[in-house]
Formats: C-alpha cells, sequence, structure tokens
C-alpha cells in the first residue's frame, strides 16, 4: 500500500515537472525523438507513462463520446493509407518513402491522442479534480515566471541594446533544456522556446488558466499572469497568435457578463481598459495607426519585412488546397500531403523564395514542409470525410465547453472556463499549424474526460 502511495506521488510529480518544462525546447533536442526531439516535457510525460503503467489498472474513458469520435479519426487516417496504398509504395522525397513517412507521423499522433492523453487522464481521475487542476496552474505560473523574466532580459537586449545584460542572459544555458539563442536578424524574443512562434504557442495554451487567477485571487497580483501572457505575445510579435489570444480574452469578458457574481468586476476591468486605452492611443495615436496599419500590411505577399514567411506559408496552402481537389473524398493518405504538394506549389511563392530553395524543395534538407494549416492539411491528407469526422469532434468539444461554461455558473464552472478559453485558442491556432502535438490541448482533453467521468460517478451513486 505504501509503495503504491509513494508511486502515485512520484507520477504526479514527473507529470507536473513535465508541464513546467513545457517551454523550454530551446536546446539541441534528441534526435530518436523525432517530431518530439526538441519537447523536454515529452520525456517527463513519456516517463509519468510508464510510471501509470506500473502503478496498476488503466482507466480508459471508453463511455466517452468525445473519445469514440478520436477513436473514428484515427481509425479513418489509417484507412486513408489503405485507399491510397499504390501511391504510398511509390512516393519518395527527401531520402524517405511514403511507409516511413505514415508510420513516423502516424506514431507520432498516437503518441499524442492515445498515449498523453490516457496518462493524462489516469492522473486526473486518481486525484479530486479541482486539487490537480490548482496544481496544474501553479505550475504553469512558474514556468511563465522564467519565461518572462529570459524574455524580459532578451527584450532589453535586442529592442534597447543593454548589451551589458548578455552575458546575465548566458546563465540560462545552465538551465535545463535551454540554449540561449540571441535573434540579432530579426530582432525578435523567442525566451526559453527555439522560436517566436513556438513561445506565442506556449502563451495561448496558458492565457486561460492565467486568466482565471483573476477569478479565484484578490487583490492587484492576480491580474498579472493575465497581463503578462497578453503583453508577451504582443513583444513575440506573433501577428496571428496575438490576435488569438484578444479573442481569448473576449471569451473571458463574455463569461464575466454572463456570471452576476463577476459582473461588476467586468465593470471595473473595462472602464480600467477603455481609460488607459484612449490615455495610450491619444498620446501615440500616429504610432499605434502606423503601428496597427504595418501589422495589416505584413500579411501581403509584398511585403519587405514578412514577403518571404507569407509566400512559403500562402503557397503551401494554396499547394494543399490544389491537392485536395484533386483527392476529394479520402485524401492522399495521412501525412502524405507533401509528397503531392511539391509538385503543386504556385510560381509565385517558390521564385525568389530561399526557403524552398534551401529547405521545402531541398532533397538533403531532412524535415518535410510544414502544412501551416491542420484543417487544408487533414483536407489533403484524408479527404472531406476525414474533414468532416475532425469538425464533428472539435465541434462536440466546444459545445461541451459551452454547455459547462456558459448554461450554468457556479464555483466549478471556473475549471470549464479555463478549458474553454484553451480550446478556442487551439482551434484558432490550427488555422497556422498544422500539428497535433499540442500538449495543452491534449492535457484539456483529458481534464474534460475527467469531470464526465467524475459527474457519471457521482449520478451513478445516487
Amino acid at each position: 500500500m505504501k509503495f503504491t502511495t509513494d508511486l502515485k506521488s512520484i507520477t504526479v510529480l514527473v507529470f507536473l515537472l513535465g508541464i513546467f518544462f513545457i517551454p523550454f525546447n530551446s536546446f539541441e533536442g534528441y534526435s530518436f525523438l523525432g517530431e518530439y526531439s526538441r519537447d523536454s516535457c515529452v520525456l517527463f510525460f513519456l516517463l509519468s507513462s510508464v510510471l501509470v503503467f506500473f502503478s496498476g489498472k488503466i482507466k480508459l474513458p471508453l463511455r466517452d463520446p468525445i473519445f469514440h469520435l478520436l477513436l473514428v479519426l484515427l481509425i479513418w487516417f489509417v484507412f486513408s493509407i489503405v485507399f491510397n496504398s499504390y501511391d504510398l509504395f511509390n512516393y519518395y522525397f527527401k531520402h524517405t518513402s511514403g511507409v516511413s513517412r505514415f508510420l513516423r507521423q502516424f506514431l507520432s499522433l498516437v503518441i499524442s491522442s492515445l498515449v498523453l492523453l490516457i496518462t493524462f487522464y489516469n492522473i486526473l481521475v486518481k486525484y479530486e479534480l479541482k486539487t490537480i487542476i490548482y496544481k496544474i496552474r501553479k505550475t504553469f505560473l512558474y514556468s511563465l515566471i522564467v519565461v518572462v523574466i529570459y524574455g524580459s532580459i532578451e527584450f532589453m537586449i535586442l529592442k534597447f541594446q543593454m548589451n551589458n545584460l548578455i552575458e546575465t542572459l548566458y546563465l540560462f544555458d545552465y538551465f535545463p533544456f535551454t540554449s540561449v539563442n540571441i535573434d540579432k536578424w530579426t530582432h525578435r524574443i523567442s525566451s526559453v522556446t527555439f522560436e517566436p512562434p513556438a513561445l506565442a504557442t506556449y502563451l495561448l495554451s496558458i492565457s486561460g488558466w492565467m486568466f482565471s487567477y483573476i477569478l479565484t485571487n484578490k487583490g492587484f497580483k492576480r491580474f498579472l499572469p493575465g497581463l503578462f501572457v497578453i503583453l508577451f505575445s504582443f513583444l513575440s510579435e506573433s501577428r496571428a497568435v496575438f490576435f488569438i489570444i484578444i479573442v481569448q480574452a473576449f471569451v473571458f469578458a463574455l463569461y464575466l457578463m454572463k456570471d452576476k457574481k463577476f459582473n461588476k468586476l467586468f465593470v471595473k476591468i473595462f472602464l480600467i481598459s477603455v481609460f488607459t486605452g484612449s490615455a495610450f492611443f491619444i498620446f501615440f495615436m500616429r504610432t499605434t495607426v502606423e503601428y496597427v496599419y504595418d501589422e495589416f500590411a505584413s500579411f501581403k505577399i509584398d511585403d519587405d519585412i514578412h514577403s518571404t514567411s507569407n509566400k512559403t506559408r500562402f503557397g503551401i496552402q494554396a499547394a494543399m488546397f490544389e491537392v485536395f481537389l484533386e483527392n476529394p473524398v479520402v485524401g492522399t493518405g495521412y501525412g502524405l500531403q507533401a509528397f503531392e504538394s511539391k509538385e503543386k506549389y504556385p510560381k509565385w511563392a517558390t521564385e525568389n523564395n530561399w526557403e524552398f530553395r534551401r529547405k521545402h524543395l531541398n532533397e538533403d534538407h531532412a524535415p518535410f514542409p510544414p502544412g501551416f494549416n491542420l484543417y487544408l492539411r487533414i483536407l489533403a491528407e484524408t479527404g472531406i470525410i476525414g474533414f468532416l469526422i475532425l469538425i464533428i469532434f472539435i465541434s462536440s468539444i466546444l459545445l461541451w465547453c459551452y454547455n459547462k461554461t456558459f448554461r450554468r455558473q457556479n464555483d466549478e464552472t471556473i475549471i470549464a472556463l479555463i478549458i474553454t478559453i484553451s480550446m478556442v485558442g487551439f482551434v484558432f491556432n490550427w488555422l497556422k499549424a498544422d500539428t497535433f502535438r499540442i500538449y495543452g490541448f491534449w492535457l484539456c482533453l483529458a481534464i474534460i474526460m475527467g469531470i464526465k467521468q467524475q459527474q457519471n460517478k457521482i449520478n451513478g451513486a445516487k
């Protein structure tokens, strides 16, 4: 009995260490982990999976309709390969066969969608949910503090040329899974992550958790975690993610308006935001207008600063849509769209574009071209059938979020609010990212399943 208790505590500790290290991926990584090579957190998550396996009976959410939809989605991904088996054995690109590409991609998906999801679920259901969720939130806060400290020093070096802080920043080289890199080319901050978009994705993943401090804590300090999330999403200069976090903040504001208990808090936040926003706009009107114009203009393919990345992103997306039009029902097979897309990149995207020349069309550059949009990727790889299953799967999650967050307000709905804000962020983020390897998504899905399992237990006891 004591051994079981100790193992349970160790499992939770390892799991929380994984949560803490989610943003820490600026180190070189471990190549044997493939797609997960840079993700230090997966080392702890997989270890916690092993510990869960040895801790006793594995629980599965077999009665959960959302879990059923997930299984249907995975099964269809396999069928998409069966229907494309002839092409599968003839594909070859970047010294990689179609079979090898599918197996790697599907194994990566299974690790996230089944191994980690079931691990998270088993850890959650063995604790009182509110207790373990608040532990997760505090762990996210601790990691955010490190991200903010590193990012602040990095920002002062890059934007204010405070080079005397460089030696201080390099102390983070002694921090686990962290390799200091000062980007003096684009002058964008990435903190402990390996690139600015990775920092932005981490921030949208934790925004709901940090906003919830406003509801559960007292005093001015409760606003700081949320403010830091918004501020650093802006400083990361990730245009799309800053917009996503503003949408997440809007969802939070809707909750404050809906729950009578927080109406006064909403009015205070609204008035302060309007006052400070108006004052900032008045004193910095010209700068603000120019910045907003530049941000909208930066999405053009002839923008001086972002033209290359824009042409790459839009060109790849256009090619994937062409692949879908040629394979509308079952797609090319899960993980295989790049074998077809490489022949369809538009000339306006590839011409004078070093990213295609050196990376995406370079046979000796091992990584495959990213899709930059999960929905288009699923359309291209699994056809309209896979796309519809994915949309039903996501819609069922969002429906649960709406019912639990907005139809009835009580103390327990704060947890549902965290999940809702997070899920809205992930759904929008997939408009610019093509990977299921989003740890926050699977964590939130495990929490949904844990809440439903807890409710079923309560209903069964009545």
